[in-house]
């Protein structure tokens, strides 16, 4: 009987490949799995999967619901311990309160993800504006002010590592896959050429922030600030999205520097974190012509 791929790969996987792709089948829009789907979304048989989903379940990392299955409150637990956006959510929630107190609309921060820009937290109102933003989800990185800003104000040599990884989608449509901003895609959303990006990060630079009109939702108007390390680079992106006729756009872009200032002072000297250098770790910093680093 002739062995699938799938069946070599999974019998050539170490312990650590295979919780990984487990652990790693669940994203934002599919938080509940049937354990015939994680097997395939986990590429590794499906007896396979139900011995690991009986284990797992036991160190309580997954929970059975009837025949599905999802992540564990132990899971939670212990990435809400250690990972370095818990500090940052932290920090910022005191001054997000704030702002949305005042626009009642949303308020979200986020961080540079090799994949896009991850949705640390997200304060919305009853009656809001659409927003395709969710907490633990990503954004698309060139179509959103969020991605805008966090691209302007990371090290150089980040931001190079990522429009070269991703040179293939700049002037293409906004893929679904890997973005949870899937929907934006039925209206055409199409990534900025890079000539066309680099003038906006420039001007994001210039400005100190950044605005988008109707890119994922028509509606919908985004704005975005740094918070920024004591070394100048953005440690995380606040924005808000407001209707595109709201009577508060004049001062979004003041409003959201002095809460992300605020963040900033909060945070302290661990601004440095998470170090945007991890982003892109296979890439070194460059000295740039002209820029001298």
């Amino acid at each position: 009987m002739t062995e699938s791929p799938r069946s070599r790969r999974s019998e050539g996987d170490s312990t650590l490949d295979r919780l990984i792709r487990i652990l790693g089948a669940f994203d934002a829009e599919r938080s509940t799995l049937s354990i015939a789907a994680l097997a395939r979304r986990a590429a590794i048989p499906l007896p396979t999967a139900y011995r690991w989903v009986d284990r797992l379940t036991a160190a309580g990392l997954l929970e059975r619901s009837g025949g599905d299955v999802r992540p564990g409150m132990k899971l939670w637990e212990l990435a809400s311990r250690s990972s370095p956006g818990t500090s940052l959510r932290q920090a910022a929630m005191p001054y997000m309160d704030d702002v949305q107190a005042v626009l009642r609309q949303h308020t979200q921060i986020a961080v540079l993800d090799a994949h896009g820009v991850l949705v640390l937290e997200r304060l919305s109102a009853r009656g809001a504006v659409p927003n395709q933003a969710t907490v633990a989800g990503r954004m698309p990185t060139f179509t959103t002010s969020l991605g805008l800003v966090l691209l302007a104000f990371a090290r150089r040599h980040v931001t190079e590592s990522l429009l070269a990884d991703h040179a293939a989608e700049l002037g293409a449509p906004v893929a679904g896959p890997g973005h949870d901003a899937g929907p934006g895609n039925a209206r055409g959303v199409v990534n900025p050429t890079e000539p066309v990006l680099r003038q906006q990060l420039a001007e994001t630079r210039r400005r100190g922030w950044a605005s988008v009109d109707g890119q994922i939702d028509s509606e919908s108007t985004g704005v975005a600030v740094p918070v920024l390390s004591p070394e100048g680079h953005a440690v995380a992106a606040l924005g808000v999205v407001v209707p595109r006729s709201s009577e508060f756009r004049p001062g979004l872009a003041p409003m959201l520097l002095a809460a992300a200032r605020g963040i900033s002072r909060a945070l302290g000297p661990q601004a440095a974190m998470p170090a945007s250098d991890t982003v892109f770790p296979q890439h070194p910093p460059v000295a740039l012509p002209g820029t001298g680093g």
